[in-house]
């Protein structure tokens, strides 16, 4: 740490404040406090100065701006202005909208952005996080709490200034974290925020599903195998890591021609043919005996799948589909009937099953012997390493985030605190404006012998 300065650190606080007051959890809030593999959604993006130009980074976003528009954006977002805390008497800490702030630190790094930042090959990296110097299973308990945002700006020698966000996955998902910093960009540059959050998280309260009163199964897809696994299986001994891999335009039209051909007729995205692909490849690479399941889950935001629900929405608004097979089943068939599997159980996904889900994960409260295949609930993250997760990402608007100085020059997820559900876990990212147009970027995190099996141009074609 001799090479760090701390230039300054401070709790930059609404401009306007709130009646102070304790946040209600949605039931998709407490699910994905239950079942996340990471604590915050940790995000990072490079501004570098243009060619030529001297390497000051107060030039293209400066601090007094930045700090200035926060407090104004926060006015808007005012549950990232809040707390963490742990009663004594809670099992899990609790949001409370007090005004105190989101923790903004601006620190120098005496080296090269090289020197912590591969672009090629990023690893997690907390000292650019705004988490290192702090411990979220600490801090809840205390009676300050812990910060729901957290911002470290980092500077480098070489002129490049680096803008990191992290924020609590209990209070909001991919979608409205970026819902926030869309916002505070806007305001940034003198503009109005174009979307307005909307916190009512009664609009996630469970309802009365007819289906679950009357005793009958929940609408669910691919409830048909219910045999458990036959192996034991426990967190990889050999660590964990991430792998980054580019997704070319060419790579993904063979897929999906590929997939279609094998199901001629049917309705596939690039999503589910990239996504099928990944999920053979994995389970393939990983050696998982032919009568043993593999589980494929995707993330899907339910934002535009609920009858007039608002598009601004902020909180977690999202759930999982899934795709049960054994493993003998997904490799010997072709590319095309794990694609149609992944389209139909992400487009069953309506209204009545998101209710149903959302009022039958309340009476189960989320016991995790309750737990089977059914969509959204992943199951007991300790106990399936067969599993492969999809997060596509890749429309969020990273490089469109504009303070009045340029936009940024490369974005990438920070992820920490992993839990073993993670392994085979995959985002779709979108690459720099100056990249191929159409190429994407993938990044795979899971057990170090799976990943030591790719190239990186497994995805390229």
């Amino acid at each position: 740490m001799s090479k760090w300065t701390t230039i300054s650190t401070r709790c930059v606080e609404p401009q306007v404040k709130r009646q102070p007051e304790w946040m209600e959890w949605s039931m998709l809030d407490l699910y994905l406090r239950k079942f996340s593999t990471h604590a915050f959604s940790s995000f990072f993006f490079l501004y570098k100065p243009e060619p030529g130009a001297a390497a000051d980074a107060e030039t293209f976003l400066p601090i007094d701006r930045l700090t200035e528009s926060l407090g104004r954006a926060l006015e808007h977002f005012y549950p990232f202005a809040g707390r963490l805390i742990k009663k004594e008497n809670d099992s899990d800490a609790r949001v409370f909208c007090n005004n105190q702030g989101a923790q903004f630190t601006h620190k120098h790094y005496d080296g090269v952005v090289s020197d912590l930042i591969d672009e090629d090959q990023f690893q997690p990296n907390e000292l650019i996080s705004g988490l290192y110097d702090v411990h979220p299973d600490v801090d809840v308990c205390s009676e300050s709490g812990m910060p729901v945002l957290i911002i470290q700006v980092t500077d480098f020698k070489c002129g490049t200034r680096c803008l990191s966000t992290s924020y609590s996955h209990e209070v909001a998902d991919g979608f409205s974290g970026t819902h926030f910093l869309s916002s505070w960009a806007q305001i940034c540059r003198g503009e109005p925020i174009s979307l307005m959050p909307v916190h009512n998280r009664s609009l996630l309260m469970p309802r009365k599903s007819s289906s679950v009163l009357d005793g009958g199964p929940v609408r669910f897809l691919n409830t048909s195998i219910k045999e458990p696994l036959t192996v034991e299986l426990t967190k990889p001994e050999e660590g964990v890591s991430t792998k980054f891999m580019k997704l070319s335009r060419r790579k993904m039209d063979e897929l999906k021609t590929e997939a279609l051909w094998d199901a001629p007729g049917g309705i596939l995205s690039t999503a589910d043919c990239v996504s099928a692909h990944l999920w053979r490849l994995i389970t393939e690479k990983r050696k998982i005996k032919p009568h043993e399941l593999t589980r494929f889950y995707t993330a899907v935001d339910n934002r535009s799948r609920l009858k007039d629900f608002p598009a601004g929405y902020f909180g977690n608004c999202l759930t999982f589909s899934v795709v049960v097979m054994t493993a003998g089943e997904l490799l010997s068939k072709p590319l095309g009937h794990a694609a149609t599997a992944i389209h139909n159980a992400v487009a069953a996904m309506d209204e009545e099953v998101i209710r149903g889900t959302i009022y039958w994960m309340s009476l189960n409260k989320f016991q995790l012997s309750s737990i089977g295949d059914e969509p959204f609930m992943p199951g007991d993250p300790k106990a399936n390493l067969h599993a492969v997760s999809a997060s596509w990402v890749h429309r969020l608007p990273f490089y469109e985030l504009d303070f009045g100085g340029g936009r940024p020059s490369a974005a990438f997820r920070n992820a920490f605190r992993s839990g073993p559900f993670a392994t085979g876990r995959f985002h779709v990212l979108p690459t720099s404006t100056t990249s191929s147009k159409g190429d994407l970027k993938v990044s795979l995190y899971g057990e170090n012998s799976l990943l030591e099996k790719f190239e990186t141009d497994t995805l390229t074609g």
